[in-house]
Protein backbone atom coordinates (compact mmCIF):
# COMPACT_ATOMS: atom_id res chain seq x y z
CA UNK A 1 0.00 0.00 0.00
CA UNK A 2 2.70 2.52 1.19
CA UNK A 3 4.67 1.69 -2.17
CA UNK A 4 1.57 2.37 -4.94
CA UNK A 5 0.80 5.57 -2.85
CA UNK A 6 4.25 6.63 -3.30
CA UNK A 7 3.60 5.35 -7.08
CA UNK A 8 0.55 7.35 -7.33
CA UNK A 9 2.03 10.40 -6.04
CA UNK A 10 5.72 11.23 -7.82
CA UNK A 11 4.53 8.78 -11.04
CA UNK A 12 1.03 10.25 -11.58
CA UNK A 13 -0.55 13.23 -9.06
CA UNK A 14 2.68 15.54 -9.36
CA UNK A 15 3.69 15.14 -12.62
CA UNK A 16 -0.28 16.03 -13.13
CA UNK A 17 0.23 18.96 -11.75
CA UNK A 18 3.27 20.27 -12.81
CA UNK A 19 1.46 19.85 -16.67
CA UNK A 20 -1.74 21.59 -15.86
CA UNK A 21 0.32 24.48 -14.19
CA UNK A 22 2.48 24.67 -17.61
CA UNK A 23 -0.68 24.60 -19.69
CA UNK A 24 -3.64 26.43 -17.47
CA UNK A 25 -1.25 29.83 -16.51
CA UNK A 26 -0.38 31.07 -19.75
CA UNK A 27 -3.49 29.81 -21.27
CA UNK A 28 -5.63 31.79 -18.37
CA UNK A 29 -3.39 35.18 -17.29
CA UNK A 30 -3.89 36.50 -20.43
CA UNK A 31 -7.85 36.38 -19.61
CA UNK A 32 -7.47 37.79 -16.55
CA UNK A 33 -5.74 40.87 -17.86
CA UNK A 34 -8.31 41.25 -20.79
CA UNK A 35 -11.54 40.78 -18.51
CA UNK A 36 -9.88 41.90 -15.27
CA UNK A 37 -11.63 39.09 -13.47
CA UNK A 38 -9.90 36.49 -11.63
CA UNK A 39 -12.18 34.04 -12.03
CA UNK A 40 -11.72 31.61 -14.73
CA UNK A 41 -8.26 31.13 -13.74
CA UNK A 42 -9.01 30.84 -10.10
CA UNK A 43 -11.89 28.10 -10.81
CA UNK A 44 -9.15 26.21 -13.16
CA UNK A 45 -6.92 26.11 -10.27
CA UNK A 46 -9.28 24.71 -7.96
CA UNK A 47 -10.38 21.92 -10.78
CA UNK A 48 -6.35 21.11 -11.22
CA UNK A 49 -6.54 20.57 -6.58
CA UNK A 50 -9.80 18.04 -7.19
CA UNK A 51 -8.31 16.00 -9.93
CA UNK A 52 -4.97 15.82 -7.92
CA UNK A 53 -6.56 14.78 -4.98
CA UNK A 54 -8.68 12.17 -7.01
CA UNK A 55 -5.36 10.56 -8.78
CA UNK A 56 -4.16 10.03 -5.01
CA UNK A 57 -7.07 8.09 -3.87
CA UNK A 58 -7.78 11.39 -1.12
CA UNK A 59 -11.64 11.89 -0.83
CA UNK A 60 -13.10 15.29 1.05
CA UNK A 61 -15.62 15.15 2.86
CA UNK A 62 -16.95 18.58 3.65
CA UNK A 63 -19.52 18.80 6.97
CA UNK A 64 -22.03 21.61 6.80
CA UNK A 65 -20.15 23.41 4.04
CA UNK A 66 -22.97 26.05 3.62
CA UNK A 67 -21.44 27.68 6.94
CA UNK A 68 -18.49 28.38 4.16
CA UNK A 69 -21.48 30.51 1.79
CA UNK A 70 -23.09 32.48 4.68
CA UNK A 71 -21.11 35.33 3.85
CA UNK A 72 -19.98 37.58 1.38
CA UNK A 73 -16.40 38.27 3.19
CA UNK A 74 -14.87 36.30 6.55
CA UNK A 75 -11.76 35.24 7.97
CA UNK A 76 -11.57 31.59 7.48
CA UNK A 77 -9.07 29.71 10.40
CA UNK A 78 -8.39 26.36 10.97
CA UNK A 79 -5.90 23.55 12.13
CA UNK A 80 -2.32 22.90 10.64
CA UNK A 81 -1.18 19.58 10.68
CA UNK A 82 -0.23 18.76 7.36
CA UNK A 83 0.63 19.59 3.84
CA UNK A 84 -2.72 18.59 2.72
CA UNK A 85 -4.74 21.36 4.26
CA UNK A 86 -4.36 24.42 2.24
CA UNK A 87 -5.06 22.63 -1.20
CA UNK A 88 -7.94 20.77 0.23
CA UNK A 89 -9.44 23.95 1.49
CA UNK A 90 -8.31 26.10 -1.75
CA UNK A 91 -10.39 23.79 -3.63
CA UNK A 92 -13.58 23.98 -1.00
CA UNK A 93 -13.99 27.49 -0.16
CA UNK A 94 -14.98 30.25 -2.15
CA UNK A 95 -12.79 33.07 -3.37
CA UNK A 96 -10.20 33.36 -0.70
CA UNK A 97 -6.74 34.85 -0.33
CA UNK A 98 -3.95 33.79 2.22
CA UNK A 99 -0.75 35.01 3.73
CA UNK A 100 2.41 32.51 2.13
CA UNK A 101 6.16 32.96 2.13
CA UNK A 102 8.12 34.79 -0.34
CA UNK A 103 9.55 31.74 -1.42
CA UNK A 104 6.33 30.56 -2.95
CA UNK A 105 5.60 33.87 -4.93
CA UNK A 106 9.19 33.12 -7.01
CA UNK A 107 7.85 29.72 -7.92
CA UNK A 108 7.73 30.08 -11.71
CA UNK A 109 4.08 30.63 -13.14
CA UNK A 110 2.66 29.34 -9.83
CA UNK A 111 3.70 32.24 -7.83
CA UNK A 112 2.58 34.69 -10.64
CA UNK A 113 -0.80 33.59 -10.66
CA UNK A 114 -1.36 33.03 -6.94
CA UNK A 115 0.41 37.14 -6.81
CA UNK A 116 -2.66 37.96 -9.67
CA UNK A 117 -5.00 36.42 -6.87
CA UNK A 118 -4.58 38.19 -4.77
CA UNK A 119 -2.45 36.09 -2.37
CA UNK A 120 0.21 38.14 0.25
CA UNK A 121 3.73 37.28 0.16
CA UNK A 122 5.75 37.90 3.60
CA UNK A 123 9.33 37.95 3.85
CA UNK A 124 9.92 36.36 7.58
CA UNK A 125 13.29 37.62 7.60
CA UNK A 126 12.47 41.54 6.89
CA UNK A 127 11.43 43.18 10.37
CA UNK A 128 8.53 44.72 9.52
CA UNK A 129 6.67 41.99 7.63
CA UNK A 130 3.85 41.08 9.92
CA UNK A 131 2.66 44.09 9.87
CA UNK A 132 2.97 44.77 6.36
CA UNK A 133 1.40 41.69 5.56
CA UNK A 134 -1.88 42.28 8.34
CA UNK A 135 -2.04 45.60 6.71
CA UNK A 136 -2.50 44.21 3.21
CA UNK A 137 -4.53 41.15 4.70
CA UNK A 138 -6.74 44.21 6.00
CA UNK A 139 -7.12 45.76 2.73
CA UNK A 140 -7.79 42.61 1.12
CA UNK A 141 -11.20 42.12 3.46
CA UNK A 142 -12.34 45.21 3.12
CA UNK A 143 -12.51 44.64 -0.59
CA UNK A 144 -14.80 42.17 -0.11
CA UNK A 145 -12.11 38.96 -0.83
CA UNK A 146 -12.16 36.33 2.04
CA UNK A 147 -8.55 35.33 3.96
CA UNK A 148 -7.79 32.15 5.11
CA UNK A 149 -5.24 32.22 8.06
CA UNK A 150 -3.67 28.95 10.26
CA UNK A 151 -3.33 30.99 13.74
CA UNK A 152 -1.24 28.40 14.82
CA UNK A 153 1.41 30.14 12.35
CA UNK A 154 2.87 26.47 11.81
CA UNK A 155 2.20 22.72 11.19
CA UNK A 156 1.49 20.84 14.30
CA UNK A 157 2.54 17.71 15.20
CA UNK A 158 0.25 16.71 17.22
CA UNK A 159 -1.85 17.01 20.21
CA UNK A 160 -3.39 19.78 21.44
CA UNK A 161 -3.82 23.14 19.03
CA UNK A 162 -0.69 24.94 19.57
CA UNK A 163 -0.98 28.64 20.72
CA UNK A 164 -3.22 30.66 18.34
CA UNK A 165 -2.30 34.15 17.14
CA UNK A 166 -3.68 37.38 17.65
CA UNK A 167 -3.19 38.41 14.31
CA UNK A 168 -6.73 36.86 12.35
CA UNK A 169 -8.93 37.99 15.06
CA UNK A 170 -7.72 41.71 15.08
CA UNK A 171 -7.86 41.67 11.20
CA UNK A 172 -11.82 40.38 11.53
CA UNK A 173 -12.77 42.96 14.19
CA UNK A 174 -10.70 45.35 11.74
CA UNK A 175 -12.71 44.63 9.00
CA UNK A 176 -16.06 43.96 10.98
CA UNK A 177 -15.87 40.40 9.19
CA UNK A 178 -17.28 36.89 11.02
CA UNK A 179 -14.54 34.53 11.87
CA UNK A 180 -15.35 30.87 10.73
CA UNK A 181 -13.48 28.57 12.32
CA UNK A 182 -12.81 25.19 10.60
CA UNK A 183 -11.10 21.61 11.54
CA UNK A 184 -9.42 19.39 9.48
CA UNK A 185 -9.52 15.63 10.49
CA UNK A 186 -7.43 12.88 8.60
CA UNK A 187 -4.92 14.93 6.66
CA UNK A 188 -1.84 13.84 9.45
CA UNK A 189 -2.82 10.09 8.72
CA UNK A 190 -2.71 10.81 4.97
CA UNK A 191 0.24 12.83 4.97
CA UNK A 192 2.00 12.93 8.08
CA UNK A 193 4.97 16.23 8.43
CA UNK A 194 7.84 15.71 6.75
CA UNK A 195 6.32 13.31 4.21
CA UNK A 196 5.96 14.45 0.48
CA UNK A 197 3.69 11.40 -0.84
CA UNK A 198 -0.22 11.15 -0.25
CA UNK A 199 -1.77 7.99 0.64
CA UNK A 200 -5.23 7.11 0.14
CA UNK A 201 -8.43 7.69 2.32
CA UNK A 202 -10.57 10.86 3.28
CA UNK A 203 -9.55 14.20 4.79
CA UNK A 204 -12.98 15.77 6.58
CA UNK A 205 -13.54 18.85 6.43
CA UNK A 206 -16.10 20.42 9.43
CA UNK A 207 -17.05 24.14 9.43
CA UNK A 208 -18.48 25.41 12.57
CA UNK A 209 -20.82 28.38 13.07
CA UNK A 210 -19.33 31.78 12.28
CA UNK A 211 -18.60 33.42 15.11
CA UNK A 212 -19.39 37.54 14.79
CA UNK A 213 -17.41 40.59 15.54
CA UNK A 214 -20.23 43.27 15.27
CA UNK A 215 -19.29 45.77 17.87
CA UNK A 216 -16.18 43.87 19.26
CA UNK A 217 -13.31 46.31 19.56
CA UNK A 218 -9.29 45.56 19.22
CA UNK A 219 -9.48 44.80 23.32
CA UNK A 220 -11.88 42.20 22.46
CA UNK A 221 -9.55 40.23 20.43
CA UNK A 222 -7.86 37.89 22.71
CA UNK A 223 -11.45 36.92 23.90
CA UNK A 224 -12.24 36.37 20.29
CA UNK A 225 -9.65 34.44 20.13
CA UNK A 226 -9.59 32.13 22.91
CA UNK A 227 -13.23 31.30 22.09
CA UNK A 228 -12.76 30.25 18.79
CA UNK A 229 -9.88 28.23 19.45
CA UNK A 230 -12.07 26.26 21.96
CA UNK A 231 -14.60 25.42 19.81
CA UNK A 232 -11.59 24.15 17.35
CA UNK A 233 -10.06 22.14 20.13
CA UNK A 234 -13.42 20.50 21.11
CA UNK A 235 -14.16 19.30 17.93
CA UNK A 236 -10.54 17.75 17.67
CA UNK A 237 -10.96 16.21 21.09
CA UNK A 238 -14.42 14.80 20.26
CA UNK A 239 -12.90 13.71 17.21
CA UNK A 240 -10.52 11.81 18.57
CA UNK A 241 -12.96 10.28 21.23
Amino acid sequence: MLILSMWRSYLLTYPFLAVYVLLVVPAFVPITWATGSIRPIYWMAQQGCRIAFWLSGVRLRVLDRQRAFAHPCCVFVANHVSNLEAPALFATLPRIAVIMKESLGRIPLLGYAMRLGGFICVDRSAKDSRKKALDEALRTLRSGISMLIFPEGTRNPAGPLLAFRPGPFQLAIGAGVPVVPITIHGAQALMPRGKTHMRPGVVTLAFHPPVETAGLTEKDRLDLMTQVRACMQAAIDADRD
